[in-house]
């Protein structure tokens, strides 16, 4: 470089201790100082950005700049020079008289490789010179960040390379003094650099010494394989057949290494590591998982992807990586990083990782930076811009820690990490989580009879499916359970599932060994409060909880929902998503054993106090249903006053109309809830059932519900008034769901007879009416009138007394069906107004929408079709926004009536139908009967003769043993003139008379038991 004349040298020199030299004389500089002069020496020019990382390791202070422009005031007045650094744009630069030795070692190496093939030793003379000004390690003095080691270590390779160039120079060149003793030192400070092993055995083979050089071999391809487990490279086996051919000295003199000829039209080809386990023999129900990893890998080229899958142990995380692994390798033609951290609890040893990688890669394990953040640098840098996957299995972290996992992870476009675990890791930034879960039955039957043969499970296909359920769909869980089996030819499935389900810790199936120590290990890392709530759900009457379920176990909102949020992420409970319903919590089955069986039977020593849990989760219902009951749109029976000193343990619920779901997802619950806690607190039992009673819809398990109230009722055996009070309202809940769902209205009027003075005697007046109005509806049923009206009567006086506008509506709406029933019309109309009236303010409820519904049928029957037609239309959406499934059936059937009536027969069938399929599927009596004769009635105006009387004479059997004489009677009148129109007058006949036997029946013992005077059903 050009020197101006009279002014001291500039020097700086970075290949060793950084020093800046001005006229021979060395400038004492500060750390960064040094730094911020080397970084421009490598660099040429450097900026803000680049200083932050190189002198501050990417965390710059406040003010970085005005410190850098500090620094460079600094450099300028030690040196006593103001173009040392240069201000140039936004950044500085060297000043053109500074000599480098950066610079000077660029030239001699450039030189000594341009001479290397035509003349080895002037190339060994210009090595020397750039050996003689790189002979220490480099950037000494510098900051010690991240980005000063790896170009600390850069250099120190590059060093190495050269090296390695000048004696394969010296062999060439015949300069073999001393040559021998300087490759023996190097290959003993770098055992794995199989290039200075090479040129070791040449080198001994040059000076006659081939059996020496035979010996290196052999000790370099035990050393490869003991540690790296790779054999030789192509060019220690070249040097071998050198050695063995005798051909060294003439070689040698003759050209360049034949590994080395490559070299100089292209760089050496990194290796492409494919270090996956072989895949799973068999993956089966994980299509959709496998499928979401596909797509993830598609967004490659935008970014680096990240992909958790979590899962409980036994699920399957680590097979379905490996499988995804396998099935997406043309993805990544780069190789493939795999490593099992086995789930250690300490998480991954992302030093040691590091260190295995990188020779994978290519890099010597001697060259392997010895700092971490090195170590990681080059990591990264080596997969920049390559296409590689690294798999890290089976990683456990320590929860609230988390795992430092940065550094093992791809940063650049094209490459995909895949990382299995437990639980989700802390954290973590993911393209895609996969949170699996146990097989579903049928993919389970499929890999259990791949396990133990079809034949097995198609001859005990019970047995099958109770070893699915006991290794709770686990394909771990599985393959243990057919290994058994394996062992065991004599036994049978039917032995297995026998072995599995044997309850307590000391006789439990040692093929489940491994999964429960897997499960204990999982809980060991739950804090208590977690633990605690995991073992009162496992004790819980129930499959699936809510939310709040598990926040009424510990009693405190914040704490619950914790522990929720850990259960969750360790994949101890599963989301249950189901239509119409709130989600849910499903414990896993072998979780809930697991738990169960640790804790041992309840009453022994050491056994959690799950009962008081499962008592504060009761208390927690019978608050919570209080706030939707109020919203119910079927505002009939009364809803019970709470129990005194109930404890509120949850913050209020928000409802926004949410009734109808809220007691479809917790009637389940609450009924086995009634039934758990019955002879411990009666008093929350018998409501628990009011209330699902009181909030029911046609999804409901009745028989479980009636089954639950025999055994309450049998606990409400006190003298106190809260336990007369509850077998009272019990009577009366059981009567109610008696008459609306079943149309046992014979039964139902006999128990709410039963329950009316009970609740009259306790002051229940609201109540007592209810059960007058239940009794109302049964009479009216039976074709009872004159028992209907006095009930109606009866409820209109203690409504009276109670002054609830609902039951008046109600009331008025009982009184419209008896007049309806024996065409009175005006009068029935009447009254079905005046309950429209009543509710004028609610109009969203389901006496409302009855009211309605009732309302259009007299309408139709008194040829209004037009008013007819739009109050069903109105009825039907009321129905459907409140969510009343039931009754929506009911007014489908009604809306067919009115099809027929106005001669849109095709139309009356299609809705008549429908109300069929979901009358028979919610095993309501009465309107599968009632759907069936419309049907037929349609089916008669469409022609379809067979198909009508089919119809008729089946709702004629349904009524019948309903004990619904006026029904019977209609449906005798349209069977009859089907009959006629297919020729039968004799049938048709019958028909008639039979239809005049049931109007009797009906109106036998009534004072106005007056005959229907005009068409229509009833």
């Amino acid at each position: 470089m050009p020197l101006t004349p009279g002014r001291p040298l500039l020097e700086l020199e970075v290949l060793g201790s950084i020093r800046l030299s001005v006229g021979g004389e060395r400038v004492r500089l500060s750390e960064l100082e040094h730094g911020l002069l080397a970084l421009a020496g490598l660099r040429g020019q450097v900026d803000l950005d680049s200083l932050a990382d190189w002198l501050w390791d990417g965390e710059p202070p406040a003010s970085a700049r005005n410190r850098v422009q500090s620094l460079v005031s600094g450099v300028r007045r030690k040196a006593g020079r103001e173009d040392v650094v240069v201000t140039e744009g936004r950044g500085y630069r060297l000043g053109g008289e500074v000599a480098l030795d950066l610079a000077a070692w660029q030239a001699a190496v450039a030189a000594g490789r341009a001479a290397r093939t035509e003349d080895p030793g002037r190339a060994l003379a210009h090595y020397d010179a750039a050996l003689a000004a790189f002979g220490h390690d480099p950037l000494q003095g510098a900051p010690a960040t991240s980005a000063v080691e790896l170009e600390r270590e850069r250099l120190g390779q590059e060093r190495l390379s050269v090296l390695e160039e000048r004696h394969e120079s010296a062999l060439r060149a015949g300069a073999l003094d001393g040559l021998v003793a300087e490759l023996a030192a190097l290959t003993a400070r770098h055992p794995l650099h199989e290039g200075f092993v090479a040129l070791s055995m040449l080198a001994l083979a040059a000076t006659g010494r081939q059996g020496r050089a035979l010996e290196v071999f052999q000790e370099a391809r035990a050393r490869l394989d003991d540690e790296l487990g790779v054999r030789p490279s192509e060019r220690l086996v070249e040097a071998q057949r050198v050695v063995l051919a005798g051909e060294a000295g003439q070689h040698l003199r003759a050209g360049p290494h034949p590994s080395r000829a490559s070299v100089e039209e292209a760089p050496r080809a990194l290796p492409v590591p494919r270090m996956l386990p072989r895949r799973p023999d068999t993956l089966l129900g994980r299509g959709r998982e496998l499928a979401a990893l596909r797509d993830a890998a598609r967004a490659l080229d935008q970014g680096a992807v990240v992909v958790a899958v979590t899962g409980l142990p036994g699920v399957g995380t680590s097979a379905l990586a490996l499988e995804a692994g396998h099935a997406l390798r043309d993805l990544f033609p780069d190789g493939t990083l795999y490593h099992d951290a086995a789930n250690e609890p300490g998480g991954i040893d992302t030093e040691a990782v590091l260190t295995s990688f990188l020779p994978l890669l290519g890099v010597h394990p001697e060259a392997v930076p010895s700092s971490p953040p090195a170590r990681a640098g080059l990591l990264r840098s080596l997969l920049d811009g390559r296409r590689v996957l690294v798999v890290l299995d089976n990683v456990a972290c320590v929860p609230g820690a988390g795992c430092d996992l940065a550094d093992l992870l791809p940063a650049s476009a094209g490459s995909m990490a895949v990382l299995t675990s437990r639980r989700a890791i802390e954290g973590l930034a993911t393209d895609l989580h996969l949170r699996l879960r146990s097989l579903t039955t049928e993919p389970a039957l499929a890999l259990l009879a791949g396990l133990v043969g079809a034949e097995r499970v198609a001859e005990e296909p019970e047995a099958a499916a109770e070893v699915v359920r006991l290794t709770g769909g686990l394909p771990l869980g599985l393959r243990l359970a057919a290994g058994r089996l394996a062992q065991r030819p004599d036994l049978g499935l039917d032995d297995l599932a026998g072995r599995l389900d044997q309850p307590g810790t000391g006789g439990r199936a040692p093929e489940g060994t491994l999964l429960r120590d897997s499960l204990g290990r999982l809980l060991e890392d739950l804090d208590t409060v977690t633990r605690h709530a995991l073992g009162a759900v496992a004790q819980l009457p129930a499959d699936t909880v809510s939310g709040w379920v598990v926040t009424a176990t510990v009693q405190d909102a914040a704490a619950g929902e914790a522990a929720l949020d850990a259960m969750v992420e360790a994949g101890l409970l599963e989301p249950v998503v189901r239509e119409d319903h709130d989600t849910q919590y499903r414990l896993h089955d072998l979780v809930r054993s697991h738990v169960r069986a640790a804790a041992g039977p309840q009453g022994q020593p050491g056994h959690p106090d799950t009962r008081s849990a499962t008592l504060a989760v009761a208390e927690a219902a019978v608050d919570r249903s209080a706030a939707f009951l109020e919203d119910r749109p079927y505002r009939f029976l009364p809803v019970p006053a709470r129990p005194q000193g109930l404890r509120r343990v949850l913050p209020p619920p928000r409802v926004r109309r949410r009734s109808r779901r809220f007691f479809r997802t917790e009637t389940p619950l609450f009924v086995s809830l009634a039934r758990a806690v019955a002879r411990d607190r009666p008093d929350l039992a018998w409501r628990l059932l009011a209330d699902t009673a009181l909030g029911t819809d046609a999804s409901t398990d009745l028989y479980a519900w009636f089954e639950a109230e025999r055994e309450v009722t049998g606990a409400l055996r006190g003298a106190d008034d809260d336990s007369r009070l509850g077998a009272a309202v019990l009577l009366l809940c059981r009567a109610w769901l008696l008459q609306d769902r079943r149309s046992a209205s014979r039964e139902a009027r006999e128990l709410a007879e039963a329950a009316r003075p009970r609740l009259t005697l306790l002051g229940e007046h609201a109540a007592a009416a209810a059960a007058s109005l239940v009794s109302a509806q049964a009479a009216t049923s039976l074709g009872r009138r004159e028992e209907a009206t006095a009930a109606i009567a009866a409820a209109e006086t203690q409504i009276a007394r109670s002054g609830d506008p609902t039951l008046a509506a109600w009331a008025a709406i009982a009184r419209g069906t008896v007049h309806n029933d024996y065409d009175e019309l005006p009068e029935s109309a009447r009254e079905f107004t005046r309950a429209r009236e009543i509710l004028a303010e609610t109009p969203r409820t389901v006496a409302y929408a009855l009211a309605t519904l009732e309302l259009s049928r007299a309408r139709r029957r008194t040829g209004e079709l037009g008013a007819a037609t739009l109050l069903v239309d109105e009825s039907l959406e009321i129905l459907s926004s409140v969510g009343a499934v039931h009754m929506y059936s009911y007014a489908l059937d009604a809306q067919a009536e009115v099809s027929l009536a106005a001669g849109r027969f095709g139309d009356a069938l299609e809705q008549a139908g429908t109300a069929l399929e979901r009358a028979s599927a919610s095993r309501d009596a009465f309107l599968t009967a009632r759907a069936r004769r419309t049907c037929g009635h349609a089916r008669f105006l469409l022609g379809d003769l067979p198909g009508a009387e089919e119809d008729l004479r089946g709702a004629v059997e349904e009524f019948t043993a309903l004990d619904r004489p006026l029904s019977v009677a209609f449906s005798y009148q349209v069977l009859a003139a089907v009959l006629d129109a297919r020729g039968d007058p004799v049938g048709a006949s019958e028909a008639l008379r039979l239809e005049q036997a049931a109007l009797r029946r009906a109106s036998a013992g009534q004072l106005q038991g007056a005959r229907r005077r005009s068409p229509g059903p009833a």
